[in-house]
């Protein structure tokens, strides 16, 4: 019986990974099997007539012993094998092991197994939560609530995007400062703000332009240079490989070459690609750098020099209009507000009043829009439990 104990036990600790414990129960057992069997052969063939024995009695228990003695050392074997080359538990010592628990007289049944194949909502009755908030209710007052963040967020990005793409272009058109630039007109002394200063002295600090492109086309002719390299080099590998296979042929075990190297055969041509889309747009830039080489050196002399101040009243006075006297624009001459950009167009007072006009809609459509969405996020909010009530009642 202790063998049988430890047997099953050790089947027991096998399901719940302890295997360096169940191969010790495993060998408890053999020890235990070993001596069952040597008492059973010990058991006299003759039994007393009052025993209530059969005479095949010592032959059974001989054959039992021994049956269990060879399920025992055949799972231990197994067991053994597998935790040499899977598990590596630690075997512990027989005298370290807890003491066998007793077996559970009953253990609970779930009630789908008590009843399968039945109708289990007739023998149970329905579910009396239900009665309270159906599921279906809460979903769907989940659903819609989530309908309305939805569509609370999606006015709410709309509204950001609005006022910053607005807030980007009016800081783009130096708006409604250049207004009082305008206003001002060109009888006071003006300056020049910190960023034309800036980069005035950036453009005057750094080498000229047409040296950066220089470097640029010298760079991309050196990696042009290794690209061609390497794909020489790559295309001598891939002949020398064939050549190979058809001299030695089935003795020739290298793999081939263009296996091996798609990888970089294709790096090379996305650098080759992104060389020849960065010359594109070097290109594209060198030719507007090409236009505008005259303003770049007017802004280094001015930043070697320090007169800032006076090319931003050039350039201010250049882009004022014409003057009066015949279209040629000069210094000190004429005013914003009394000349006119053509013969018979709109005078800059009245532009500047229209442009003050359409900042002022600009502004009242910003705190419409606001208003609006405060007013659609209250909507939304209000009478939270109107759906749900609405829900269980249909």
């Amino acid at each position: 019986m202790s063998s049988l104990a430890q047997y099953y036990q050790a089947l027991a600790d096998d399901d719940a990974n302890s295997h360096g414990t169940a191969i010790s129960r495993l060998q408890g057992a053999e020890i235990a099997a070993k001596d069952a069997n040597k008492a059973a052969n010990s058991f006299p063939g003759n039994v007393p007539a009052n025993s209530n024995l059969t005479a095949e009695a010592g032959a059974t228990l001989v054959e039992l012993t021994k049956r269990h003695l060879a399920s025992v050392q055949e799972k231990l074997s197994e067991l053994i094998k597998d935790n040499d080359y899977i598990y590596h538990q630690t075997v512990p010592a027989q005298a370290s092991l807890a003491v066998i628990p007793k077996l559970p007289a009953a253990k609970a049944i779930p009630v789908s197994e008590l009843y399968a194949g039945q109708d289990i909502q007739r023998i149970t009755g329905p579910d009396i939560f239900q009665k309270i908030v159906p599921m279906s209710v809460t979903e769907s007052a989940s659903l819609y609530d989530e309908e309305k963040a939805k569509l609370v967020r999606a006015e709410t990005e709309r509204v950001e995007t609005a006022n910053s793409e607005m807030a980007a272009s009016l800081d783009y058109l130096r708006l409604p400062s250049a207004l009082q630039v305008l206003k001002g007109g060109f009888d006071q002394e003006l300056t020049a703000d910190d960023d034309f200063r800036g980069w005035c002295d950036v453009v005057a600090s750094h080498d000229p332009p047409s040296s950066t492109f220089d470097s640029l086309k010298s760079s991309k002719e050196s990696i042009v240079a290794v690209l061609d390299k390497s794909s020489k080099q790559l295309d001598m590998e891939e002949s020398v490989c064939e050549k190979m296979r058809s001299k030695y042929e089935a003795e020739w075990t290298q793999q081939p070459s263009s296996r091996l190297t798609s990888t970089l055969r294709s790096d090379i041509r996305n650098y080759r690609d992104a060389l020849e889309e960065a010359a594109r747009s070097d290109g594209q830039l060198y030719s507007k750098m090409r236009q505008h080489q005259v303003d770049f050196n007017e802004m280094s002399s001015a930043g070697e020099s320090g007169e800032a101040d006076v090319l931003f009243q050039k350039a201010l006075i250049q882009v004022g209009g014409k003057s009066r006297n015949g279209g040629s624009p000069t210094a000190g001459q004429g005013n914003l507000l009394d000349d006119d950009f053509e013969d018979q167009g709109v005078s800059v007072m009245d532009q500047v009043a229209k442009v003050e006009d359409i900042l002022k809609k600009l502004n009242l459509i910003k705190r419409e829009r606001a208003q609006v969405l405060k007013d659609l996020k209250e909507k939304v909010c209000l009478n939270p439990k109107s759906l749900t009530t609405l829900l269980i009642a249909m």
